[in-house]
């Protein structure tokens, strides 16, 4: 209209205003603080990997220390020092992953030795071996761990330094690797919660309030024990969990006392209660999951993970 003047409308003040004062001559554009604005999605830790953290602060309250090590280890370690034959399925290609790479050939010959004695010939006075080939290539082959019990062993024997005079607990909560078919339950790689007391007069009941105590810190208090066959411990037994939706009875872990002929090879005299727990079945207990795949893996659900808060 004639003689209005349009004033100049501006969203932004700058520096430049700021100085010669054209900021009071100029009329600034309404925010509309109600518009929205995209949905910036921050990093953050993984739920598989919280509850790990906080399965190691629970160990850690029970008193346990914390162990590591290679992924990748020879199958002397991973296999021959807990007296699983070398001909047993579990160590062809079937069931694990070898690696084409140099063979680890620093390991202890003294070890060695009376590792491959009790292969062969078993210990003690009642003992018997498995009286089949025992290959010391085979033992320095390298592969990625089937399970943690390879950082268990390298502890026990002091190859990795600690002081293993009883009393003694140790615990890991890693990654491990292993030729399953896919599924609900099993992935290729999954972490597993390894643990062992060294001490005297063990018992499975010692073992079984040991499984009490740390799963209650999770709310799960109806566990399940059904005996077990493990080459490397006697008694065993598996542990299980009931699903919250499902109802369905779930393996979660594998546990016993370990053999002589696996531990006189170390040179211990003690008693030694172990395990190896799914972290992943774990987290399936406490939130319901019923696919593992729906948390870990190329399948995972990226909604449902920004959603999900680990329980207290």
């Amino acid at each position: 209209m004639a003689g209005i003047e349009a004033a100049e409308t501006v969203d932004q003040l700058t520096p430049e205003m700021l100085t010669s004062g054209e900021w009071d001559d100029v009329e600034f554009a309404e925010y509309n603080v109600e518009a929205d604005a995209p949905e910036i999605e921050g990093g953050r830790k993984h739920i598989l990997r919280q509850t790990a953290d906080r399965a190691k602060d629970v160990l850690v309250g029970m008193g346990f220390q914390e162990m590591d090590g290679p992924h990748a280890d020879a199958d002397f370690w991973i296999n021959d020092c807990l007296f699983m034959p070398q001909d047993h399925p579990a160590r062809t290609h079937w069931d694990r992953f070898a690696l084409d790479v140099p063979p680890i050939q620093e390991l202890p010959d003294q070890l060695v030795d009376r590792v491959e004695s009790a292969h062969r010939e078993g210990v003690g006075e009642d003992g018997d071996g498995y009286h089949s080939p025992w290959d010391r290539d085979f033992a320095e082959a390298v592969a990625l761990r089937g399970h943690t019990t390879s950082l268990s062993m390298r502890y026990l024997s002091g190859f990795a330094g600690a002081d293993i005079e009883p009393p003694k607990r140790y615990f890991s909560v890693e990654k491990v690797y292993r030729n399953d078919t896919l599924d609900p339950t099993h992935l290729l790689e999954f972490f597993q919660i390894e643990g062992w007391v060294l001490a005297e007069d063990l018992s499975v009941r010692d073992l079984m309030g040991t499984f009490e105590e740390f799963y209650a810190q999770f709310g799960i208090t109806d566990l399940e024990f059904k005996p077990h066959y493990n080459p490397y411990t006697e008694p065993s037994f598996e542990l299980f969990g009931e699903h919250p939706t499902t109802g369905e009875i779930v393996e979660i872990g594998n546990s016993g006392l370990f053999r002589p002929e696996v531990l006189e090879p170390l040179g211990i005299e003690a008693d030694v209660m172990a395990w190896g727990l799914a972290l992943e079945r774990l987290l399936m207990l406490m939130y319901g999951f019923e696919d593992i795949r729906d948390v870990h893996g190329t399948l995972c659900d990226l909604e449902l993970l920004r959603e999900t808060e680990v329980l207290q």
